[in-house]
């Protein structure tokens, strides 16, 4: 499904697109800057908007193939960005990830994604209300997006810090350890790892476009751009301090359930020795031999007993001293 939006930089108004033909009639005109967003997009539609942008085939073939690392690739005339957005799923266990790749010519953008991005509608938003800002062409709706993308991974980072904080105070609380807080917390560490491997390689596309000579990002956009490059390295740093802490958590919890398990290995060995002492005489006394002392007595039975209760009695005395 293809949408698109003009805008016209002098006379600060916009104007929706319905077809790609009448997308490149709009963009022929020197003060459009043209926003083409593209959702679920056959391969023969993506072509066609290749060929009316001159996008290289290389880049159109990208777009059309999920699952890219993100990053930053420079053609001949237009740039080539994949971007993720996350949003957290109904179900804590998991993030629901999209994967945009957006085209950033001279006066045009074109996102390409397969699943709906609210993002995307909040990005609309902020463009067409700052108009103070529309002189700065294709970047200010480029700085729109990606620090709307950006923003976005806040609410969710908190989210798995406070479920991080929270599993950390169950494992010092005198709570059992038990097999959820295990899964529990395996599946909040695969969490940071998702974001891990998001955050990190958009950390390096952002220090490209602030560091590139490029006449596209004037020193006035590389401000904003630097702005975005520093909510994602806050979002890198946290991610990674909570991997380290999520890993802490897991071998103490880890020492915790060893401890514990040494604690019923000794109680067991203290009962076997016990129970091992009464076994010994129980046999001694009960050997079938028709000559052996003590086999005549009277009281020889109520004496056994009262030796192997003695006898266990004190070695619990012992291994209680003993702890």
């Amino acid at each position: 499904m293809l949408k698109a939006l003009r805008c016209n930089s002098l006379e600060r108004c916009f104007q929706r697109v319905t077809s790609l033909a009448e997308a490149r009639q709009a963009l022929a005109e020197p003060q459009t800057i043209l926003w083409l967003d593209l959702f679920n997009p056959s391969q023969e539609e993506l072509q066609d908007v290749g060929a009316a942008f001159h996008l290289h085939p290389l880049a159109v073939e990208d777009a059309s193939h999920k699952h890219q690392r993100p990053k930053i690739e420079e053609y001949d005339s237009f740039y080539l960005l994949v971007f993720y957005t996350v949003q957290a799923e109904p179900s804590p266990e998991r993030l629901r990830v999209c994967e945009l790749s957006i085209f950033l010519g001279e006066r045009y953008l074109i996102t390409v994604h397969s699943e709906p991005i609210p993002e995307l509608e909040e990005t609309e938003q902020r463009w067409t209300r700052n108009v103070r800002q529309l002189e700065g062409g294709v970047i200010v709706l480029l700085y729109s997006l990606l620090d709307t993308i950006v923003d976005q991974y806040f609410p969710v980072l908190d989210a798995m810090v406070e479920q991080a904080e929270a599993l950390e105070d169950r494992l010092f609380s005198g709570e059992l350890r038990q097999r959820s807080f295990t899964q529990d917390l395996l599946a909040l560490k695969k969490r940071f790892l998702t974001l891990r491997r998001i955050a990190g390689p958009e950390r390096d596309v952002l220090n490209v476009l602030t560091n590139r000579d490029n006449p596209l990002f004037n020193e006035h956009a590389l401000l904003y751009f630097r702005d975005v490059y520093d909510h994602i390295m806050r979002v890198a740093d946290t991610v990674d301090l909570y991997r380290d802490q999520l890993s802490s958590t897991m071998d103490a919890n880890l020492s915790i359930v060893s401890n514990d398990l040494n604690k019923t290995m000794r109680t067991l060995t203290a009962a076997s020795i016990v129970l091992v002492v009464d076994a010994l005489l129980a046999g001694i006394w009960g050997m079938n031999f028709e000559y052996m002392p003590e086999l005549h007595w009277t009281y020889g039975y109520a004496l056994a007993l009262t030796v192997m209760a003695v006898i266990s009695l004190l070695l619990l005395l012992i291994f209680r001293r003993l702890r």
